[in-house]
């Protein structure tokens, strides 16, 4: 045994000297903390644009909803089915999250019955979020003509930017209330037939990579474990909801106002236990 350990301490001088490197590679690497944007990567605003690459993103996400509604109300109100003094409240939550790592390793191999290994673990998860409320009353609204409607459909990355149905899904909800009434109440009480219709749409679109180079040489081979030696994760959650109902009153409950605020927190609590993948 005496003679084995020479070579041991000689091979144990050499962890200094790895785990040097491998927090040099890691500085190198940059796998820091950072703000990731809402909006892609290619997504760029013009020069002469009103909006920065992000408020531009979100104004056509919001564009798009307006004008959904819009098209939603004035279907319904020419088919007849959309009662007089209704609203819309409407939350839109636009989440993104970014996850990087950084995973080397190196084995260094004296002889085939001894070889010393070190690696590292590096990574870092940074989210930002972007939540909008408005309220429309639908008697003002009357039709899309005017900006920015009349501007086309905006375009961009979000699927809340597809078709979302918002149109057909309100005359089916405001046709059956018509087939189905509610039951009256007693005179005077302020929760007196109001009905409300909510809707919540929800999109989680997940993109993730990695690279793992290897090497293998006489004395060393490169890697850490199954883990990559770089990756990189972007998740991104879009939510929007929707209520219906009478329109509000200052001082008088609302149970369209008070639904919408609780799916609203239920939404939040939902997102917020969410774990994001580390790549």
């Amino acid at each position: 045994m005496q003679f084995l350990m020479p070579r041991v301490l000689r091979h144990l001088q050499l962890i200094p000297r790895l785990v040097a490197s491998l927090a040099m590679v890691s500085a190198l690497a940059g796998c820091g903390t950072y703000v990731p944007p809402l909006q892609e990567y290619f997504e760029t605003a013009p020069p002469d644009a009103v909006f920065s690459a992000g408020g531009q993103f979100e104004y056509a996400i919001k564009t798009k909803i307006y004008c959904d509604i819009v098209e939603a109300v004035v279907a319904s109100r020419e088919a007849g089915v959309l009662p007089t003094g209704w609203a819309v409240q409407t939350t839109l939550d636009l989440q993104v999250d970014e996850s990087g790592s950084l995973n080397p390793g190196a084995t260094y191999i004296d002889s085939p019955t001894f070889s010393i290994g070190a690696g590292a673990v590096l990574s870092s998860q940074a989210t930002k979020e972007s939540k909008f409320g408005s309220y429309w009353n639908l008697d003002k609204l009357k039709g899309a003509g005017s900006s920015p409607c009349a501007n086309g459909r905006p375009v961009g990355s979000s699927l809340l930017l597809s078709e979302l149905g918002i149109a057909q899904w309100l005359m089916d909800s405001l046709r059956s209330r018509y087939f189905l009434p509610s039951s009256e109440g007693k005179k005077g009480d302020p929760f007196f037939k109001q009905d409300f219709l909510s809707l919540h749409v929800k999109f989680i679109v997940t993109s993730s990579g990695s690279v793992t180079p290897a090497w293998k040489l006489v004395r060393v081979t490169t890697g850490n474990g199954g883990l990559p030696l770089v990756g990189a994760g972007r998740v991104r959650t879009h939510d929007l909801l929707l209520t219906f109902g009478p329109t509000f009153a200052a001082g008088s409950p609302n149970l369209a106002i008070s639904s919408h605020a609780a799916q609203d927190f239920g939404i939040a609590v939902s997102n917020g236990r969410r774990v994001v993948p580390t790549p």
